[in-house]
């Protein structure tokens, strides 16, 4: 990803983290004027959401410096530290919301003044998805995960502000009816909802972090790079290979060794140059973030 790209990365997450930090200060100011908690939870949940995609913003700006003799692979080990935090604490938030619907429905529900809450989750359904589309078309061929995970979070809380405006919208038709009463329990049933709907979101960028953190070989990028080694090893006469493979963040490591023959093949710097060299563009070429080494031997112990 080069200079321009990574410009274009860090103007969206700007853009996307004002956005987030001003729907979440008018959803909590609403959500406490109408008394509506699921309203107050989304705020609060948009207001974390926009410290971490600053949290974001950052590290898209150090990863664009690249290396420097304290990182010398650069700092793409960042994005998987900030996506476990980033799924941390809104699974937190998850947790509280849940914890705190579950408490109000036992206790008998909460009145709440629903006029307000429609029209802000309604507006908020239109703004999210429109952004999420915004992101997804300026950030295509970016192979940025802080913005594919930047909009996953616009789309679903575009989704669940849609079904809170309809939900807010029963209960207002329930006034005046036996039903009644049932409205009570909306918003603190809505505000579970939400926090069961919203959990999946975290739960997922904990499990994707995690599993780079930990440098657990991507099954995809492990069997090309298989496979790409076989057919090279295949070509040009070689009797063993092996490859390693991790993903950091957007950064890949690469690895693989070719085991000759004998100890008497003699091959020239040139045509092992033009191994490597085969090996990369079968990969897709040599670009930012994208480790490749290749060892030649005739002793299989040294791969």
């Amino acid at each position: 990803m080069g200079p321009p790209a990574e410009r274009q990365e860090q103007r969206l997450l700007l853009l996307s983290a004002a956005g987030t930090l001003a729907l979440a200060l008018v959803g909590i100011a609403i959500g406490l004027l109408s008394g509506a908690k699921s309203i107050v939870f989304d705020g609060i949940y948009s207001l974390a959401d926009a410290g971490l995609t600053l949290a974001a913003f950052a590290a898209a700006r150090l990863i664009a410096r690249g290396a420097d003799r304290k990182f010398q692979y650069g700092y793409w080990h960042i994005e998987p530290m900030l996506g476990l935090v980033n799924g941390s604490v809104l699974l937190l938030a998850c947790a509280y919301a849940l914890a705190d619907g579950a408490d109000a429905m036992l206790a008998g529900g909460r009145e709440v003044s629903f006029g307000p809450g429609i029209g802000y989750a309604g507006a908020s359904a239109i703004i999210c998805l429109s952004i999420y589309f915004f992101v997804r078309r300026r950030s295509r061929g970016l192979g940025s995960s802080l913005l594919e995970l930047d909009s996953r979070a616009w789309l679903f809380s575009g989704i669940l502000n849609a079904g809170l405006s309809f939900a807010f919208l029963i209960a207002i038709l329930l006034n005046g009816t036996r039903a009644e009463q049932l409205a009570m329990y909306f918003d603190p049933a809505i505000l579970i909802l939400l926090a069961l709907g919203m959990a999946p979101l975290p739960v997922r960028s904990l499990l994707a972090a995690g599993r780079e953190i930990l440098q657990i070989a991507p099954a995809d990028l492990d069997a090309h790079v298989s496979r790409i080694a076989r057919e090279v090893a295949a070509r040009h006469g070689f009797i063993e290979h092996q490859s390693y493979v991790t993903r950091v963040g957007r950064a890949q490591f690469v690895e693989i060794g070719f085991v000759g023959a004998s100890a008497s093949t003699a091959m020239t710097l040139g045509a092992l140059d033009s191994i490597r060299q085969e090996v990369a563009d079968a990969m897709g070429g040599l670009r930012p973030g994208y480790w490749l080494t290749i060892d030649f031997t005739a002793d299989s112990q040294w791969i």
